[in-house]
């Protein structure tokens, strides 16, 4: 009677026999390599190659078969008596040969592998509906949080604690001189993005969902009470949109063109000038003809490339004090009515002119320039206008002796730029973040608060535990000593790929002077007292994050966050590292002198000069990456982000990351045990496993973190890896 049943695609497989194994391995976290992420899934086994299989499997011994189905991961469920030991795992078909004794080699994977698998592409992907990473181009997860960049959403973001945030850091253009402006310029801010949610979409962008319930992230303060404030604080060079957007068609591009002769001569000749519009402010000057309008006008915030392509005839004299001269100009006619102009560039006859007539300094002639061009780059708000001016010089005494022609053909074309974003334009928030990969982030997130990831296809979950979380279990260890079969027993005393110190590190901003910004303030180690741990390499590095710390300046509530070099000179300038800080919030009602009130106004533009602004009175967003006087948290969760414990405002130390968070970790390795034991586990054990909570042998007095379960088949004993925990 079969004990054991294998589906693909709902369909049951033939096996070899009855009692056919199928090895399976368990496993989540390799306490040897820590920043890799273990996946669950079984040996390589094989499968006859009969016609049901072969169907299934899409014919894979046949080469002239062209199905795609050998070359994908296919749906699939493993039971054994009954119990759905693997009810949502993919197989993957690895070999197959033909033949009377044909058969298919078959891998099965489920877990953590199921997700991860989901978790390709970098995390602009996400915002790609071309994309060819799975869901990412239907479900676009990050669109929900688009918003306009303007003053509105600046100033009434302060107190938000999910999504994006526009947080009062210092780019360089914040007054941090006491007692401080309190007016802040929006044009000059640049948005964050809270980690959890960015955590969240990333999990949901793969079908699965966080269970809050079971994640120390979310109901453990050690963990929480850090985790949901961190920000993903903007720190590119540029500011740019989405793929979708960069890529939508040009509805806001024109060309026009004129499909006349223009002729352009000294104004005292009374019709020269085309258009009505700028005769008094320039009397020497008139607009070209390129269209019904003649104008671009812009009917929104808009970053354009304008093109001019013309032929211009020109006579007029050569020689003289005042010799001929025709200047073509981009003109933008503002809101307010003023005018500025741009890329203006002045044709002059040279040796390649005609001489028509006259001497000495009063020599007539003419030239002809063909195909010029004439390029500007521009950024224009709703209401400013863009037209090509020309200017003539004021010589000549008569139509025939001074006069331009603006060739027919000559074409302005307006081609916008769908790639930085904008004041008033729409923001895709996972431009906020650095372009990594999906995978580096929540490793990042991983490492930095010693987290374990657990992924739970039965029911689509996922689960952030911790080695604290799993000590805490201990109360709860399930007693396995009756399973344990004498085989013999193995201890090692190493685990992994260690050194005897082990850093903890931050990314080095290049762009910080080291006078501002010391080296490694913010890095630590975890040290294993083992002189025979890699002698010939005793240190290494074990965790470097994807962000760099960030240093402090003065301002309201005593700091905010730094993200520029303090030496630089540029209007806006950024570090050369992605940033992570804590978000904190400011009371204003009485974070003056003495207690007092302070108002902050978001504002447009420069004080006694913004055309909109907003005054806030009760809470901002003041973040930091450490600073002495950081707020307390709660809970026990440390203050700041450095690895290391560093300075509080007395004698004490404020602890960091190592201390709060990898302590039992630091515990494990110290005098480390990794015993191998063999066990009768039953389909019950293995349907029921959970590696949050310990396990205890009494034949060794201990309690024992599953490693690994590894080639578990059933009636046979299962090698167990077991890492001993310390109370």
């Amino acid at each position: 009677m079969e004990t054991r049943e294998l589906f693909i695609n709902g369909v049951s497989v033939d096996f070899f026999s009855d009692d056919q194994p199928i090895p399976l391995i368990f496993q989540v976290n390799d306490l040897g390599d820590l920043t890799s992420l273990q996946g669950d899934g079984s040996k390589m086994f094989k499968l006859p190659l009969t016609q049901k299989n072969r169907e299934i499997f899409g014919f894979p011994d046949d080469i002239t078969i062209t199905t795609n189905i050998p070359y994908t991961k296919l749906p699939a469920k493993y039971t054994q008596d009954g119990m759905e030991l693997v009810p949502n795992g993919l197989t993957e078909v690895k070999d197959a040969q033909g033949g009377d004794n044909g058969y298919i080699d078959i891998m099965l994977l489920f877990g953590n592998i199921d997700f991860l698998d989901n978790l390709g592409g970098q995390i602009y992907d996400m915002g790609d509906s071309t994309t060819i990473w799975s869901g990412f181009g239907t479900n676009l997860v990050w669109k929900q949080y688009d918003h306009i960049w303007n003053v509105s959403n600046a100033a009434h973001s302060q107190n938000k604690t999910e999504g994006w945030i526009w947080p009062v850091v210092n780019y360089g253009n914040i007054d941090t001189t006491p007692p401080f402006s309190g007016h802040i310029n929006v044009r000059n801010m640049r948005p964050g993005f809270f980690l959890h949610t960015a955590i969240e979409l990333l999990v949901q962008s793969t079908g699965y969902s966080i269970d809050r319930d079971k994640s120390c992230i979310y109901n453990d303060p050690v963990f929480a009470n850090l985790y949901k404030r961190l920000i993903i604080q903007f720190d590119n060079s540029d500011f740019e949109h989405g793929s979708d957007f960069q890529n939508t068609p040009d509805n806001l591009g024109v060309t026009l063109g004129n499909g006349l002769d223009q002729i352009i001569s000294n104004p005292r000749v009374a019709d020269v000038i085309s258009a009505d519009i700028h005769r008094s402010d320039f009397p020497f000057s008139g607009v070209i003809n390129l269209g019904p309008t003649d104008h671009y006008f812009a009917t929104t915030t808009v970053n354009f490339t304008a093109t001019l392509q013309f032929s211009l005839f020109m006579k007029g004299k050569m020689t003289g004090k005042q010799p001929a001269e025709v200047i073509i100009k981009f003109t933008i006619v503002n809101t307010d009515g003023s005018f500025s102009d741009f890329a203006a560039t002045s044709f002059t006859m040279d040796q390649r002119y005609t001489r028509l007539s006259g001497s000495g300094g009063s020599i007539i002639g003419q030239e002809e320039f063909i195909n010029q061009k004439i390029s500007q780059d521009f950024s224009l708000v709703s209401g400013q206008q863009l037209f090509v001016r020309y200017h003539i010089n004021n010589v000549g005494q008569s139509y025939g002796d001074t006069y331009a022609i603006f060739k027919r053909g000559a074409s302005l074309s307006i081609v916008t730029n769908e790639k930085l974003v904008l004041w008033k334009q729409p923001i895709q928030c996972e431009r906020i973040l650095p372009d990594v990969a999906q995978l580096d982030l929540l490793k990042d997130t991983l490492q930095r608060q010693g987290l374990i990831l657990i992924a739970d296809p039965n029911t689509g979950t996922i689960i952030f535990t911790s080695f604290k979380t799993i000590v805490g279990n201990i109360p709860i260890a399930k007693d396995w000593s009756d399973k344990c079969v004498d085989i013999g027993k193995q201890n090692s005393f190493q685990i992994g790929k260690y050194c005897q110190v082990n850093k903890l590190k931050y990314q080095e901003d290049s762009a910080i002077p080291l006078n501002y910004m010391p080296k490694y303030f913010a890095d630590d180690h975890i040290d294993i007292d083992d002189r025979t741990l890699n002698p010939n390499q005793p240190v290494q590095d074990l965790f470097t994050s994807l962000f760099s710390p960030s240093i402090n300046r003065s301002y309201i509530g005593g700091s905010i966050a730094q993200m520029s070099n303090p030496t630089s000179t540029d209007e806006f300038s950024v570090g050369s590292q992605p940033r992570i800080l804590v978000d904190q919030k400011v009371n204003l009602l009485n974070a003056g002198p003495n207690g007092s009130s302070i108002t902050v106004v978001f504002s447009d533009g420069d004080p006694g000069f913004e055309s909109q602004t907003i005054s806030i009175n009760d809470v901002i967003s003041l973040p930091y990456f450490y600073k002495p006087d950081a707020p307390d948290l709660g809970g026990g969760a440390p203050r700041h982000l450095a690895w290391k414990d560093l300075p509080g405002t007395g004698s004490d130390l404020l602890p960091g990351l190592r201390s709060t968070y990898l302590t039992q970790l630091q515990q494990i390795l110290t005098q480390s045990k990794k015993v191998t034991r063999y066990l009768m586990l039953s389909p019950r054990d293995i349907n029921e496993r959970d590696f949050t909570i310990p396990i205890y042998l009494r034949q060794d007095g201990c309690y024992f973190y599953i490693a690994k379960i590894d080639s578990w088949i059933k009636n046979t004993p299962t090698k167990v890896d077991l890492i001993k925990l310390y109370q």
